[in-house]
């Protein structure tokens, strides 16, 4: 018996009403579905309760109804235990998402007969190099890893090593260091370049710099890039993962960001490619 996790979007109305259905077809198709415990409790599916280790770690793939977000959320969290995401999407953009809402009975049953591909999709792991000697603090992303100013923070000069070996400064906003799957988010409004989600590279791409002549930078995934931030007492610079979780940094600290030794395992179940996506969800919609 399949053990088939599920993970709403917990602000999305929509998302959680349709978790009963999602349980209930599981449970017809002879697989065990299981939730977290406040989401059981919350829907009034206490019998399929579990922890959220065992969640993560212990379902044979997770259904996961939402938009990007969500799935971003929940790949950080299941990446180390190699389990793989089927994305039902309940948002709006969808990039990651196997099907939309209306077609999830036939998208699970072509995961339960085997038809499907598993995208591995590259992560970054970020690393807090404090000025102040304490032991590094690690983070995970998905789609990337962003510093940038706060609210009252001037225009602040970012130094860029790549291996050690400097490349440039940038004055600006903020610098973004994104994945190939994160290409098509923050990246791509900074005026960062699209990439293929499978090719083994990261993108540092400035945040309105203060230049007529700044572009984004591709380098390998086995580089290791540093930025250091000179801000000076006047305001925060902060670092964001994923646009969803962050932490504010102190003048001096250095930031190292390199590919995680975790992938994110993502469940595709249409022929439909890349740039067909691509295609439908930002350039045209009138094809």
């Amino acid at each position: 018996m399949k053990t088939i996790g599920i993970v709403p979007n917990y602000d999305k109305p929509a998302a959680m009403d349709f978790v009963k259905d999602i349980a209930e077809y599981i449970k017809s198709k002879g697989c065990k579905p299981v939730l977290a415990y406040n989401i059981a409790e919350f829907t009034n599916l206490q019998e399929f309760g579990v922890s959220k280790y065992e969640l993560y770690s212990k379902s044979d793939f997770i259904i996961v109804l939402g938009g990007d977000g969500t799935l971003l959320n929940t790949g950080r969290k299941a990446a180390k235990y190699g389990t793989p995401l089927l994305g039902i999407n309940m948002g709006t953009l969808g990039f990651l998402a196997a099907a939309e809402g209306t077609d999830a009975h036939e998208t699970i049953d072509k995961v339960l007969n085997g038809e499907y591909k598993l995208e591995k999709r590259l992560m970054l792991e970020s690393e807090i190099l404090s000025a102040d000697g304490d032991a590094p603090k690690t983070y995970k992303a998905v789609n990337d890893v962003c510093i940038s100013r706060g609210v009252f923070t001037k225009v602040t000069s970012y130094r860029i090593y790549v291996n050690d070996e400097y490349v440039a400064t940038f004055r600006a906003d903020g610098m973004i260091v994104s994945t190939p799957t994160g290409s098509t988010a923050y990246n791509l409004s900074a005026g960062g370049p699209v990439l293929k989600p499978d090719i083994a590279c990261m993108v540092i791409t400035p945040i309105c710099a203060h230049s007529l002549h700044s572009r984004s930078i591709v380098v390998s995934a086995d580089d290791v890039i540093r930025i250091d931030a000179s801000f000076g007492a006047n305001g925060d610079i902060i670092m964001s993962m994923d646009g969803q979780t962050s932490v504010i940094l102190n003048n001096g600290d250095s930031i190292c960001v390199k590919k995680s030794e975790y992938d994110v395992n993502i469940i595709k179940t249409n022929k439909i490619g890349f740039y067909d996506i691509l295609r439908k969800k930002l350039i045209s919609k009138g094809e």
